[in-house]
């Protein structure tokens, strides 16, 4: 039956006033919906990178360029872009001093307000996720000597298994129809038709549609793996939990 189930037990709290399983339900909600967006991030952490760059953009298969940037050319700039959207660094600035082998600016005026604009984000994201972290960990502690010392890990819980559902279900919607997730969600965090490039312009030639197909697989998957060792974790601390309120 669900009464026997531990982690229903583990937020029942059947002793516990009524004050307190509210409170750990409501802590333990909060937590659940803010992971998920926390290991997403985490994985764009991990795909701005060099590296990524470098090995995306150079490997086996990747489409060339149509209007003749070399590998080389192409990741130089698209390592500039991930400078560019990065905290503590000069900003777009880095790209408005980009230049093309011609002599032209690599970027346009109407490129570097969207990179603008995607820094903006980025930074926001990191910000969040970072306070949201915090957040966790100083509930985790102040909490483990009370009653709803449940309530952290039985939301992290939760949460890993909100991401694995969620992935199971947007990922065939994502990879079966990119191109309508990619303008849902540019329609969703920028503003009007700024997002929106020629196949000639110098960001849709650095970061073409594979990139982005390649990005979204890598960050699903990654989010994923996450989620199942955070289940395992916070499962184990949900039972130490659970065994301390019933001493």
């Amino acid at each position: 039956m669900a009464r026997d189930r531990p982690a229903v037990r583990a937020l029942a709290l059947p002793a516990a006033p009524a004050w307190a399983r509210i409170a750990t339900w409501t802590i333990a909600v909060l937590v659940a919906l803010a992971v998920p967006a926390i290991l997403v991030v985490d994985g764009f952490r991990v795909l701005a990178t060099d590296t990524f760059v470098e090995w995306e953009l150079g490997r086996d298969g990747f489409p060339p360029d149509l209007y003749g940037f070399t590998v080389e050319q192409r990741t130089t700039l698209a390592k500039l872009g991930l400078r560019s959207i990065e905290p503590a660094t000069e900003g777009i600035l880095l790209l408005e001093r980009a230049r093309l082998s011609n002599g032209a600016p690599a970027f346009e005026a109407r490129e570097l307000r969207h990179m603008q604009d995607v820094r903006s984000l980025f930074g926001a994201a990191l910000r969040a996720q970072l306070v949201a972290l915090i957040a966790i960990a100083v509930l985790g502690l102040l909490l483990w000597r009370t009653r709803l010392r449940t309530a952290v890990p039985a939301g992290l819980f939760a949460g890993a298994l909100a991401t694995v559902g969620i992935a199971v279900l947007a990922v065939p919607l994502i990879l079966l129809g990119f191109d309508d997730f990619f303008t849902r969600f540019h329609e969703i965090f920028f503003s009007g038709d700024s997002w929106q490039f020629s196949s000639a312009d110098t960001l849709i030639r650095i970061y073409p549609e594979q990139f982005w197909i390649d990005v979204s697989r890598i960050v699903a998957g990654f989010a994923v793996a996450q989620a199942m060792l955070l289940g395992a974790l916070s499962w184990w601390w949900l039972r130490t939990a659970r065994r301390r309120n019933a001493a």
